[in-house]
């Protein structure tokens, strides 16, 4: 299994901006918690891939490529839009996909802070148990570990 389908950056990364810039990275997580944060991954990694499906139609039906409008994006991010771009129907195109990129992204967040919820698991440990996945090689090897048994088929 791919991380980054099983941690949904995409639609996690405005979640994660809500955590202070440099966190002290957390590892003391109970077993319970591993558990349930793979739990909640599993639950919604058919959420992400249905939204990235839906990101990458509001692109296409607005006459761009993919690849287009993810250099558009890191450009503005930049405030270099315009040197990338001085067509205003492309940038028109940009902008009404974006809207609507933002608007499955928002969609796929409240999605997940529902799994979150659903599991009784506090946003906050979630948070800080993906933090730790990302920063941490203990923690990272114990959540891999159950991923690993997740995806093994039952032994007789």
């Amino acid at each position: 299994m791919a991380l980054p389908a099983l941690l949904f950056f995409l639609a996690f990364g405005a979640m994660a901006q809500e955590l202070p810039a440099n966190p002290e990275v957390k590892e003391d997580f109970t077993d319970e918690d591993y558990e349930t944060f793979v739990k909640i991954n599993m639950e919604v990694m058919p959420i992400q891939q249905a939204a990235e499906g839906d990101m990458m139609k509001a692109i296409t039906d607005k006459g761009m490529d993919v690849q287009r409008f993810q250099q558009l994006a890191q450009a503005q991010q930049t405030g270099s839009l315009t040197e990338v771009s001085q067509d205003p129907e492309e940038i028109n195109a940009f902008n009404l996909a974006g809207q609507e990129v933002l608007e499955v992204q928002k969609k796929v967040q409240d999605q997940i802070k529902q799994k979150i919820e659903d599991n009784n698991m506090d946003i906050q440990t979630f948070q800080q148990i993906y933090l730790a996945y990302d920063q941490s090689e203990v923690v990272r090897g114990k959540i891999d570990k159950l991923l690993e048994r997740q995806e093994a088929p039952e032994q007789p």
